[in-house]
């Protein structure tokens, strides 16, 4: 890392590895939509697992107690947290291949709105008014873009938004491994259960993809496992309340990459809705910063 970035200050520093993260994080979505089709999600999978699985085993080994590294006292929580991922990475990549680019995106947006939902029931947080506020002004967006008649492909918004309910399992159980694991130790055992999880279905309908595919997929799964190494150090560096905000750079990114590369230009209550789950997301990063 150069001198002149170690001079920044920690939020300054954590919110330029964000912005990089959201850029890499949308290229890898970017790639997966312009390989062919044919391809199978569940042949990405086992490649993007498989990257997972080594940056994770990287991560462990860089601790330098060698196989101690990798050592878990709670095998069920862990094994909870990689499951979520394991379908919920699924849902994700199939909502890129079916709804316009801007669109999924956004809908990966409401993992935070469920979060803040289910934060009182399950983890026993008060949730106060603007919580309240930016969780019914992030769902409103959400029936505008699924309203009847909107055009985009139900099963795609389905699988957007089980994805992101997903995510509050893994948001969730991140937390509490937080308290016991590393976050090299929990990467790494995302890496092996995923990898294991994506293995039989990936070999079942395994479609060897044309060489200039396969090196576009192998491309993407290395973007997307880069992209978590990213923000690792983001949150590192910075803390969570300065940071959030940073997240709706990948908004931008998908619509820009979405317009340009797709020519895809969302009808007018889409972009209403997706602007209205990004208004709900921003006033929640507003009520974190004012609890901090």
């Amino acid at each position: 890392m150069s001198t002149s970035l170690l001079r920044l200050s920690g939020n300054l520093r954590g919110a330029l590895w964000l912005a990089l993260a959201m850029l890499v994080l949308t290229i890898e979505t970017l790639l997966l939509r312009l390989a062919d089709t044919a391809v199978p999600i569940s042949t990405y999978m086992v490649m993007r697992s498989g990257a997972q699985l080594a940056l994770g085993l990287t991560l462990s080994l860089s601790l330098g107690e060698g196989l101690r590294g990798m050592r878990t006292g709670r095998g069920w929580a862990q094994l909870v947290r990689g499951g979520a991922s394991l379908i919920s990475w699924q849902l994700y990549y199939y909502s890129f291949r079916t709804l316009e680019f801007a669109v999924a995106t956004t809908l990966n947006f409401t993992t935070s709105l469920f979060v803040a939902l289910l934060a009182g029931p399950v983890l026993g947080e008060r949730v106060g008014g603007w919580r309240w506020l930016a969780t019914l002004v992030g769902f409103g967006g959400v029936l505008l873009v699924v309203r009847p008649g909107g055009g985009g492909d139900t099963l795609g918004i389905a699988a957007g938004l089980a994805s992101a309910m997903l995510g509050t399992v893994i948001v969730f159980s991140s937390r509490s491994l937080g308290l016991t694991d590393r976050v090299e130790t929990t990467m790494f055992w995302v890496g092996v259960i995923t990898f294991l999880g994506s293995l039989p279905m990936g070999v079942g309908a395994w479609s060897l993809p044309a060489p200039g595919d396969a090196a576009i997929l192998m491309l993407a799964a290395a973007s997307g496992a880069a992209a978590l190494w990213f923000i690792l150090l983001a949150f590192r560096a910075g803390e969570a309340s300065a940071l959030a905000p940073i997240h709706y750079l990948r908004l931008l990114f998908a619509a820009a990459a979405g317009w340009l590369v797709f020519g895809e230009i969302p009808d007018p209550w889409t972009a209403a809705g997706c602007l209205t789950i990004v208004a709900g997301g921003l006033l929640l990063a507003r009520a974190e910063a004012r609890r901090a």
